[in-house]
């Protein structure tokens, strides 16, 4: 199996083998197979695809994906799963900052008093705090979603790692 990406030069010869009307069971079908990730009828340059061996598909130069460029690939995309773990991290706390001004504000006396003669304020208040509760819940439903994720992301790429051999 190779691994390669799909260039000015080979895209041509990828379109006429994908424009071939191949029966399944075929190279075209494990192509397929191998690629769930890539739509084949609009192929693009810069497609990374995994290549069954076969005289079928275009003599391209593979590209390696084992060894350190793969551990680099790892790296990377597990830094970028922690960076955006982080960023929404950083939405959140900036949310509770936030909040934290409303909450004071909402229990100042003058908004207390004014929410005890007016029964609309006061269950607008009381709708803002709920919403404070939920986005609480959010956050942590987020945080363990982006754990989960890094979990599976981790456990695929050593799958591939595998595959690829």
């Amino acid at each position: 199996m190779r691994v390669i990406v799909v260039n000015e030069e080979n895209l041509e010869a990828f379109s006429k083998l994908l424009g071939d009307k191949i029966g399944s069971g075929s190279a075209l079908e494990q192509l397929k197979n191998l690629n769930p990730h890539v739509d084949l009828k609009k192929i693009e340059p810069g497609t990374v695809l995994l290549i069954p061996d076969g005289p079928r598909f275009p003599n391209v130069e593979s590209v390696s994906v084992t060894g350190d460029a793969f551990d680099a690939l790892r790296e990377q995309v597990l830094a970028s799963v922690d960076d955006a773990a982080s960023r929404l991290k950083g939405g959140y706390e900036l949310l509770w900052k936030e909040r934290e001004k409303v909450v004071k504000t909402l229990q100042s006396e003058p908004v207390q008093k004014a929410g005890n003669a007016d029964p609309d304020l006061e269950s607008q208040i009381a709708a803002a705090n709920l919403v404070f509760k939920q986005d609480k819940e959010l956050a942590k439903d987020a945080e363990k979603v982006m754990t989960t994720l890094k979990e599976q992301v981790a456990a695929e790429l050593a799958s591939l790692a595998q595959l690829l051999g």
